[in-house]
């Protein structure tokens, strides 16, 4: 099998794989189009194209785009979003982004994100040329800078990142100490994944392929037992003793459904207290409850208290379905811990802006293609180490012969890999991941496989010699002992019959 040169492999992939960014400017006021090429001269340090859409530019409909700002200045935020995405088609790619800017009389400029690849700037129209060149450099070098950079501040987990990348929460409704009238249960496929959770494995599909189960658990108390708290007019459970709150005996870890090759299934847990010890609050660090009562197990999942309204016991009810208030609270507590597994932070750094939160799934359209090229960097380097640390197992014994199975299976990865390589080159990192993701499984799947390469031996010259002598020196000193035998009797016999022939020959 021929060795390839992983470590240029490797330089070539780390080139290609740095995000390019390009971004439209959107202006209608007078010497927009100046002013952009002047702010893109001042930015030529930034690794960003920069394209200028001005009015009287081609509409992607093929008409004349008209001045917006005196309709979309004063518009809600929602109504200037889904202009956007009229004018811009839909969207742009996921490493193109629109700035619009709005040029009316308002006082202080606001800059805002938007949920999909688009960002739009209030100003003010009077604001001198030059203020308004210093103000737009400084907006898009720190817009700019956000999100050719967001992949970097994203990390997936590495338990999340399993080759196959299919990643299982698993949900669990957690009763305490379930009693008549006291005991909750809940529709998990029409109360809480359809409605709530339906558009959330295809808003990450792009990244992941996110699988939900459910279950039901009884009679399930923790090994910590809490305090009470006059303060917080509750029991509470302090910071110190969250890591220990999830009992392993809790049957929350098994899965008939999936189980990931190289990852596990990711726990969000609801906690129901029992009637004794409700409600019930997790403190944090400063002795204050935790936001939305719920704490973040890390590598592992999430757990979030449910009180019922009152902590009442209600006779004649034997289970109680959770309403969609209480639903809607617990569901919002995971999609948080989830973006928190995610790598992803509650609001963007070091920019100045509003963000529209986002609707149904919890993730932004720009924050996915964070996670996207995050998890291509991550797949196209664990695909390259693990072919190059096995490339140097088989190099390292001698007179091996590979099995067919695994030679296929590098050649498909590094195929892949170069694949994922050349796409990247021209920013096109969903089907880059795509093969990203085939060429780490592939490797995975070659260095793994329990009756390849796992199960070749070599050994050397020498200990050949070893393990054969003992086994075939007690035969060997027999059989040269008969050999002698028979070459002297030989001998003896060809003596014997030269020297008859001899008398014969004097007798005659």
């Amino acid at each position: 099998m021929a060795r390839r040169d992983y470590a240029s492999a490797l330089d070539r992939a780390n080139s290609a794989l740095e995000r390019k960014v390009s971004v439209r400017v959107w202006g209608d006021f007078e010497g927009a189009e100046g002013v952009v090429r002047e702010v893109s001269d001042r930015l030529r340090d930034v690794a960003v194209n920069f394209e200028v859409v001005v009015p009287g530019s081609s509409t992607c409909a093929g008409g004349r785009r008209e001045p917006w700002s005196a309709t979309a200045l004063t518009a809600s935020d929602e109504f200037v979003e889904e202009w956007i995405d009229e004018e811009s088609c839909g969207g742009a790619e996921n490493s193109r982004y629109d700035f619009v800017l709005l040029a009316g009389n308002v006082s202080n400029a606001d800059l805002v994100l938007g949920r999909h690849r688009a960002a739009w700037l209030r100003f003010d129209s009077k604001m001198p040329a030059t203020r308004r060149a210093d103000e737009l450099e400084a907006r898009l070098r720190a817009f700019v800078a956000h999100f050719s950079s967001a992949s970097e501040r994203a990390s997936v987990s590495p338990f999340l990142t399993t080759s196959d990348g299919v990643l299982l929460a698993s949900f669990s409704l957690v009763n305490a100490e379930p009693r008549a009238g006291y005991a909750f249960t809940w529709d998990f496929e029409r109360d809480v994944e359809q409605p709530r959770l339906g558009a959330l494995p295809n808003a990450l599909r792009r990244v992941i392929d996110l699988r939900i189960e459910s279950q039901v658990l009884r009679h399930a108390t923790s090994r910590i037992r809490p305090t009470w708290s006059a303060t917080h007019d509750g029991f509470v459970v302090k910071s110190e003793q969250l890591p220990f709150f999830i009992d392993p005996d809790w049957p929350i870890d098994t899965s008939i459904t999936y189980t990931p090759v190289d990852g596990r299934p990711l726990q969000f847990v609801v906690y129901v207290p029992s009637a004794a010890e409700c409600p019930l609050y997790f403190l944090d660090e400063n002795g204050e409850a935790t936001e939305q009562n719920a704490y973040l197990v890390e590598g592992w999942g999430g757990v979030v208290v449910f009180n019922p309204r009152g902590c009442a016991v209600v006779p004649g009810e034997s289970e109680r379905r959770l309403s969609e208030d209480e639903i809607s609270n617990v569901v919002n507590a995971f999609v948080r811990q989830l973006r928190i597994h995610l790598g992803l932070r509650e609001r963007p750094q070091n920019i100045d802006a509003t963000v529209l939160p986002p609707k149904l799934t919890g993730f932004a359209t720009w924050e996915v293609d964070s996670l996207v090229h995050t998890r291509l960097v991550s797949d196209s380097s664990s695909a390259i180490s693990t072919l190059k640390s096995l490339d140097e197992v088989i190099s390292s014994i001698d007179d091996i012969a590979v099995p067919e199975f695994i030679v296929n299976e590098m050649s498909r990865s590094f195929g892949a890999l170069e694949r994922a390589t050349r796409l990247s080159e021209i920013s096109r990192y969903d089907e880059a991941l795509v093969n990203a993701q085939v060429a780490h499984a592939a490797a995975e799947a070659a260095f793994f496989d329990p009756f390849s390469l796992g199960g070749l031996e070599s050994f050397s010259f020498e200990s050949k010699m070893a393990s054969v002598i003992p086994l075939l020196l007690p035969c060997v000193f027999p059989l040269l002992l008969q050999i002698i035998r028979e070459a002297r009797h030989f001998q003896v016999r060809r003596r014997c019959a030269s020297e008859a022939r001899a008398r014969k020959a004097k007798a005659s």
